[in-house]
């Protein structure tokens, strides 16, 4: 968890970042949902630890598999966790 580099006038809650590195699946296993799966384990675990957005940097091939979980678009992929009002 990384709470960011932005002042201390935003609310702890808009600036817990949970990151994600290395994802990575052989080749020979690919196309199995292994990806998606790992992904989401990890999403579940920040979330679990009370992180509010969570961010990473997605390969051309990953970027379809953390679009399909609702990651933005761009560089840096992200998907928010705060809660909906």
């Amino acid at each position: 968890m990384f709470a960011g580099l932005y002042p201390n006038v935003f609310k702890d809650e808009y600036r817990k970042f949970g990151y994600i590195w290395g994802v990575y699946v052989e080749q020979s296993y690919r196309r199995q949902g292994i990806a998606k799966c790992l992904t989401n384990r990890a999403i579940e675990y920040l979330k679990a630890i009370g992180c509010t957005r969570v961010l990473l940097n997605a390969s051309p091939s990953g970027k379809p598999v953390y679009s399909s979980l609702g990651f933005s678009e761009g560089n840096v992929m992200q998907l928010d966790l705060s809660p909906k009002s």
